[in-house]
């Protein structure tokens, strides 16, 4: 309820009282979308902050603030001549969320409007200003638009009358009372019909009672409202004797509670998508390691070869040979027509030791991943006991997860796009529809990163992401990756389909082209077949 219109007419009521005598020494910003204004009276300091994130707007006052000596930029220094200036009022519109400060030199409206949540100055002959640059036009309507209010410096309370008939009238009529009050009046009331004598009392416990916040630790939720509200379930209700007390405690608490939030969902999201690719990559190595090792048998086919190798001809794709292995009973062997006797019998002997090699890696493999998958396994089950802030950070510290301060802008725009990863090592990139082409091949995609897309026919972009552009990639990797490409196209249901691919730095997108089109200044060509390949891991995104 903190942004509702009578908590803001309520902050602006108290302000007044606080603030009485002082003078606006500075406006400044540290962040993108905060403003701070500080406010002097003698040696005594105090700060109105204003967000105006569209998704969390408020204003508060704090009684001190550390500002940071640099990434600090300052709006009307002293030379302007506009600051210092006296503080005359805090007002507040008497139908909307804008709230307006009067001062000698400069007013500035705070305006509540959605993604277009804003501060206004209006200086001088009517000089207007935005702290977020939106369009010129933008400022000079709203402008318009608040000659037309009428800005009250005292709390208020709507004369209601009794021709509604139902809420719906009431909240066309009144969009300032807001969802939760309603809601309030309604668990308050036995009648279907508004009890505008009721609504009225809510009113006056927002301008009276003592608010409170109401915590709910079982869902994560923070509320604040007056003392006396039944609406909101908690498990521990704090009381203040005012508001800019409770909005203080609010704010902090929501940011807390906010903050672990954010951390339980990545670190959820971040374990969730690693056992599934632990498991499925088990199951694999798993039925690998059951299946045990051929080395033997590719060693006993190569010493027969080897006894017979007078009955092998260089052009001949198989022969027919008695096994001694095995009661000499006759067994056909595979060949290579275009290799020479001895070459065939090489590529068994060869074969058998790739199969030792394979086998131990894959055996070794399966005992790390699964030791890998026990670690995980424990660390969501410390997760799942509802861990403290700081064991949170831990966790994603042990996971070696990126959080938003080490997240590059490009590493946060791949959750949009459907993603494989090749041979446990490359990582694939698939758009989902035109637009989202667009987005992965013109914001996302780095210019050493591999592009694909399948020749003359609609279908996805795909991008390779080369993480080291002094290691080449392997050929077999660029022909899974085009794979990928002919499976999301609609050369799918084809045998075998071209594949254009070159780096992202030669594919262009001109102005006016079409969403999804681009234009390739140099390409080459794979013959593939429209699969996702062995070797090949889809890693879900939802």
């Amino acid at each position: 309820m903190f942004r509702n219109y009578f908590y803001l007419n309520r902050f602006i009521t108290e302000a007044n009282e606080l603030l009485r005598n002082y003078k606006l020494t500075s406006i400044f910003t540290q962040e993108k979308d905060r403003l701070l204004l500080e406010f002097k009276f003698g040696t005594d300091e105090k700060y109105i902050e204003i967000s105006v994130n569209p998704a969390f707007p408020f204003i508060t006052l704090k009684r001190s603030y550390h500002r940071a000596k640099k990434n600090t930029i300052d709006f009307f220094t002293d030379d302007s001549g506009i600051l210092p200036s006296p503080l005359l009022s805090f007002e507040i519109a008497g139908t909307d969320r804008v709230i307006k400060i009067n001062t000698e030199n400069i007013k500035l409206f705070f305006a509540i409007r959605g993604k277009y949540t804003n501060v206004f100055f209006v200086h001088g002959d009517a000089q207007i200003d935005l702290f977020k640059k939106n369009e010129e036009d933008a400022a000079y309507q709203f402008l318009k638009e608040t000659e037309k209010n009428i800005f009250i410096p005292f709390f208020n309370n709507p004369a209601f009358d009794d021709k509604y008939g139902t809420w719906d009238e009431v909240k066309a009529d009144y969009p300032i009372l807001g969802k939760e009050i309603i809601t309030e009046a309604k668990a308050r009331s036995s009648s279907e019909k508004p009890d505008i004598e009721l609504l009225s009392g809510i009113i006056d416990e927002i301008k009276n009672n003592n608010p409170s916040v109401f915590i709910n630790e079982t869902a994560s939720e923070i509320r604040i409202a007056p003392e006396t509200f039944r609406i909101f379930t908690y498990t521990t209700k704090n009381v203040y004797e005012s508001y800019l007390q409770a909005q203080s405690y609010f704010l902090s608490r929501y940011y807390q509670t906010e903050a672990a939030d954010i951390k339980k969902r990545i670190i959820k999201k971040h374990l969730d998508r690693e056992l599934t690719k632990l498991a499925s990559k088990l199951n694999n190595l798993k039925s690998r390691v059951d299946n045990g090792s051929k080395e033997n048998d590719y060693n006993e086919i190569g010493n027969l070869l080897l006894i017979n190798r007078h009955l092998i001809q260089r052009g001949i794709n198989k022969i027919e040979i008695e096994n001694i292995y095995n009661d000499n009973r006759k067994i056909t062997v595979k060949l290579n027509d275009s290799l020479s006797p001895q070459k065939n019998i090489d590529f068994y002997f060869d074969k058998s030791r790739s199969e030792r090699i394979n086998y131990e890696k894959s055996r070794q493999l399966y005992d790390s991943v699964l030791k890998e998958y026990k670690r995980l396994k424990s660390i969501e089950t410390r997760f799942i006991n509802t861990p403290s802030v700081v064991e949170l950070d831990k966790i994603i510290k042990e996971l070696k997860i990126k959080t938003e301060e080490n997240t590059s802008p490009k590493d946060e725009l791949k959750e949009k796009f459907k993603q494989y990863i090749i041979a446990d090592k490359y990582h694939v990139y698939v758009g989902k529809d035109s637009s989202n082409n667009d987005l992965l091949t013109t914001k996302f995609a780095k210019q050493n990163d591999y592009w694909f897309h399948a020749r003359s026919v609609p279908g996805s972009h795909v991008v390779l992401r080369v993480d080291n552009s002094k290691e080449p990639v392997p050929k077999d990797v660029l022909k899974k990756a085009a794979s990928l490409a002919a499976y999301h196209s609609k050369a799918k249901t084809a045998g075998m389909a071209p594949v254009s691919y070159t780096f992202k730095k030669y594919v262009v997108k001109k102005k006016g082209m079409e969403p999804g089109k681009v234009a390739l200044m140099k390409e080459d060509v794979l013959i593939v077949k429209p699969e996702i390949p062995a070797g090949c891991e889809y890693i879900s995104n939802d």
